[in-house]
């Protein structure tokens, strides 16, 4: 995605640097775990959470190695809960490649995943406060909790616009959350700048969480790397589909195709439409704006380095669906008009 490699521009290099580390991490001669952990590594991951570490770190007193190791444990907690997250999804596809758990089998898949959790910590070993660690777990606790949650809830269909907001913060804002914090008290920020940034990125992941997930619905299969509507086939809840569940007078069809264990290509293209046609579309992007919106005016204002805050209130309105430069997050699947 050129247009997000222009956002992170101002962390480019260090970016490229933290790339190699995280290589040599992964190389720990524990086959085949080092082959699937690699693998994971190399599948076109944005390696967003690490960049918005040293971004946030970039508005303060930024130092490269200090931040280092926090932006390789975020990093590693993200890409251990994805490989736990296929296994209990049973997912197919990750990033448009087969995913660990069916390239290796569900018990490579997990101590793959167990293995990048003991990376990140060990990562932070490197740090003398402990305090780096402590919110680290507590944003891995609240990962598991929302995953154990979404899995355990047999009564899923019933879930409230307040339920899903708790689920994805869990499953994504706390942790884009934490990963603008602990940049931000590496590099020397007072406790009410860290609470910004802590803010800015939670809200900047709850407008992305809400985005993505209108992107399964409304995106090419050359942009998803796998056949849009994986939502629908899986029957997970997510904002657009609970939208039309309520709004569409076609909802009941909609509900039966999420209550199918396997359903069939076209039927799962009839569940799209269905969400197309409710509204669900553009009242879903209106509550990611929304959170968009709240992610930049928590930004505190620094004056340390203006061309990593423009790249931050950049990336709030790129995710949030808004067209910057010509492009959007949602790809073609939407027409969405915006200032560059």
């Amino acid at each position: 995605m050129p247009l997000l490699g222009n956002i992170l521009n101002p962390v480019k290099e260090d970016l490229q640097r933290l790339e190699k580390e995280l290589g040599k991490l992964v190389d720990s001669n524990l086959q085949p775990l080092t082959g699937s952990s690699t693998y994971l590594l190399n599948s076109g991951g944005k390696r967003l959470r690490p960049a918005l570490v040293l971004l946030s770190a970039k508005l303060f007193d930024y130092k490269y190695e200090r931040v280092k190791p926090l932006a390789i444990a975020v990093e590693f907690v993200h890409m251990a809960s994805l490989v736990h997250d296929d296994v209990i999804d049973d997912s197919q596809f990750r990033r448009g490649s087969e995913a660990v758990n069916y390239k290796w089998g569900n018990k490579v898949a997990v101590l793959s995943g167990d293995l990048l959790y003991t990376f990140a910590a060990s990562s932070l070993t490197e740090l003398e406060d402990s305090k780096y660690l402590k919110h680290l777990l507590e944003a891995a606790l609240e990962m598991t909790r929302g995953q154990a949650n979404q899995t355990t809830n047999s009564d899923h269909y019933k879930l409230s616009f307040k339920e899903y907001i708790k689920r994805i913060r869990q499953k994504t804002g706390l942790l884009m959350g934490k990963s603008c914090l602990l940049g931000a008290k590496a590099s020397g920020a007072k406790k009410e700048n860290q609470k910004k940034m802590e803010d800015y990125g939670l809200n900047l992941g709850l407008s992305f969480q809400i985005t993505d997930d209108l992107k399964d619905i409304i995106g090419s299969k050359e942009e998803l790397g796998k056949e849009p509507g994986n939502d629908l086939k899986e029957g997970t809840l997510t904002l657009p589909i609970m939208i039309a569940l309520e709004k569409s007078p076609r909802s009941q069809v909609l509900r039966r195709l999420l209550e199918k264990e396997d359903p069939a290509r076209d039927e799962i293209e009839r569940g799209i439409e269905i969400v197309k046609g409710s509204g669900a579309i553009k009242e879903t992007l209106n509550y990611s704006r929304k959170f968009a919106n709240k992610a930049r005016e928590a930004l505190p204002v620094t004056l340390q380095n203006q061309e990593a805050e423009n790249s931050l209130r950049i990336a709030a309105r790129f995710f949030g669906g808004e067209e910057v430069g010509g492009r959007t997050y949602l790809g073609k699947g939407l027409p969405v008009h915006g200032s560059t």
